[in-house]
């Protein structure tokens, strides 16, 4: 009994320091003040959008080199002003804590965030303006408030894909039926009739830009205002507390002093990675995102994952392995646009226009991804990608594996490790490092390479080889 009130005695105890404002010290924040912040944030954010295009069509307009690009956007910023326009209605007359457009967000995401199914959703629709004052503009069905926030989204692009992973379906190949590489239709075919589902794709890319994405950061006053953060932070003392202060960073600064001289260019990181959505572990199934990391951000908002944006979603059930190469295309494409040409861009910070340029700086990865992502050979006799064909491997006969010796190359030439013959694989070391190979090195060893794209089906290599044994019986 003692045992039992003295655990509620202390649960209390507990509850009550954490109601203490102090507690946010340990990592809690108080829900209800946190609601309100978002709340508040996401007002403050609507405005700022809706003062950055009319600050946009104003630029616009007193620029006459911009007269090209101003036309060529006039109808999508018009569109955009009209609703943002519309958002900003407060949600009834003499309103002031909520918008149409926070409304609808708040309730979306509670939706979302605790699992309610369409159908209670719409029943609450239904139900919410009957409570709130007349000439209200809350939606009342799930489909109207999806349809509203679908004008704010920037989309996605739907590509086509080759089921063998060969080639996607765009430019020049958009209007065919199959594969031009394995033939394999780009349809779905109903297996037991064998009719061709013309209009269902077998496999489908989706491809969210990253160009409007990029720009319409600069539409928010916080935001262009935090991509500077780089420019004016980098350490004083040398230490390495962002990647800021990285070797690769000056380099590329050396190197490229124009792209370094505007401070509200894009530096990225891409990175890539398998993982089965149906979190079930019997279920073989491997689905690809490739996400963007913005570097300008300072380190409280590099890496949250409100500012790591989601470019590519490749579709299983297989992964891509090296044909990973023919669904980067749409983004890499891009990258060479911002790089090379760069998009005229409103600076909501500035009140100005400016030519927005970004660079890809690194790639983050495990090992295997590494090596389909970067071309380089993670397994077998040269694994290793920093020494290439001078790789020290041996092949254990019994073991059936690789494994790599000679390390003490990298030994200094009189460490007495290098004469230990018992210690190691019996032999005196006499050898030295080799050079690790440069980018101008490996851009050598690929000039004449070509790649094979393309990932057949082991099940359809046998069905070729039964129909080739019964044509030749």
């Amino acid at each position: 009994m003692s045992d039992v009130v003295a655990h509620l005695v202390t649960r209390g105890m507990d509850e009550a320091y954490k109601h203490c404002p102090d507690w946010y010290h340990h990592g809690e924040v108080n829900s209800e003040s946190t609601r309100g912040g978002e709340t508040r944030q996401w007002n403050e954010e609507i405005v700022g959008l809706f003062r950055a295009v009319e600050h946009l069509n104003d630029e616009y307009g007193l620029s006459d080199e911009l007269g090209d690009i101003a036309e060529g956007e006039d109808r999508k910023e018009d569109e955009f002003l009209a609703k943002l326009a519309d958002a900003e209605t407060p949600l009834y007359p003499r309103c002031v804590n909520h918008s149409k457009l926070s409304a609808i967000v708040s309730l979306f995401r509670l939706k979302t965030q605790n699992g309610w199914s369409d159908k209670s959703f719409n029943d609450l629709l239904e139900t919410l303006p009957e409570m709130l004052p007349e000439d209200n503009v809350l939606h009342t069905s799930l489909y109207e408030v999806k349809k509203f926030l679908k004008s704010f989204d920037m989309g996605y692009e739907k590509i086509h894909a080759c089921v063998n992973d060969f080639c996607l379906f765009r430019k020049k190949y958009k209007k065919l039926d199959n594969c031009p590489k394995c033939n394999a239709s780009r349809w779905k075919t109903n297996m037991h009739t064998r009719e061709v589902k013309k209009g269902v794709p077998q496999k489908v890319l989706r491809y969210f830009p990253i160009i409007p994405r990029l720009k319409r950061m600069f539409r928010s006053e916080e935001m262009a205002k935090n991509l500077r953060w780089h420019f004016s932070n980098k350490s004083s003392d040398g230490r390495l507390r962002h990647p800021v202060d990285s070797v690769t960073w000056d380099q590329m600064n050396h190197k490229y002093p124009s792209f370094a001289a505007e401070e509200r260019n894009i530096r990225l990181g891409l990175s890539t990675d398998g993982f089965n959505p149906f979190n079930m572990k019997n279920t073989m199934y491997s689905c690809w995102p490739v996400l963007m990391v913005n570097y300008n951000l300072p380190p409280d908002l590099c890496m949250k994952k409100e500012n790591i944006m989601l470019t590519l979603l490749i579709p299983g059930p297989h992964q891509p392995g090296n044909s990973i190469d023919v669904y980067l295309e749409p983004l890499i494409e891009d990258l060479n646009h911002m790089w090379s040409n760069g998009e005229v861009t409103y600076d909501a910070f500035s009140k100005n226009t400016f030519t927005l340029k970004a660079i890809l700086l690194w790639t983050i990865s495990d090992f295997p991804a590494y090596g389909n992502l970067d071309g380089c050979k993670v397994k077998g006799k040269m694994a290793c990608p920093l020494c290439g064909k001078n790789t020290d491997s041996m092949w254990l006969k019994f073991g059936r594996k690789h494994v790599y010796m000679c390390h003490r190359k990298g030994l200094p030439p009189t460490h007495r490790f290098r004469v230990k013959k018992t210690w190691f694989d019996g032999k005196v070391e006499h050898g030295r490092k080799s050079r690790i190979l440069t980018g101008r090195d490996i851009s050598k060893n690929l000039k004449n390479f070509k790649n094979n794209f393309g990932n057949v089906k082991e099940y359809e290599k046998k069905k070729k080889k039964e129909c080739i044994c019964w044509n030749m019986l």
